[in-house]
């Protein structure tokens, strides 16, 4: 395992499934990425479009809030770089593969499945991806 991205929203199992991963990686010397998924709603140019504004604004902090609960299941922050992935909504899975292509991740771990955020859909679809051809 040399790079490991995790797509990560706060709870006790993803908690314990994040400290078990940074565990192995600090072990083996890989590297560990933390995403939290914000969705992001376009913002009309041709008005005021405060509610898209707010909406973003909050899916922001939740991520934000997810990502420093994962600091502390972390233990030593320093051993994982934390971000926040902004997406539509749609193909959300495809964001996610692109996003570890561009930070050079070998494998996507879902954190905790059940409350990922991501629909049945796009987990296969990422569990598809990893898969050996």
């Amino acid at each position: 395992m040399d790079h490991t991205l995790v797509v990560y929203r706060g709870s006790e199992r993803a908690d314990a499934a994040l400290a078990e991963l940074a565990r192995v990686a600090h072990e083996c010397d890989g590297r560990l990425t933390v995403l939290a998924l914000a969705a992001e709603e376009p913002v009309s140019r041709g008005c005021c479009d405060t509610r898209s504004v707010l909406w973003n604004r909050i899916q922001r902090e939740i991520a934000e809030r997810d990502l420093a609960r994962a600091r502390v299941a972390l233990g030593d922050p320093l051993d994982a770089e934390l971000g926040v992935l902004l997406h539509s909504g749609r193909r959300v899975a495809k964001a996610i593969e692109q996003e570890a292509q561009r930070r050079g991740a070998e494998q996507i771990v879902v954190a905790d499945p059940g409350s990922c955020g991501l629909s049945r859909r796009e987990r296969r679809r990422l569990q598809a991806a990893e898969a050996p051809t």
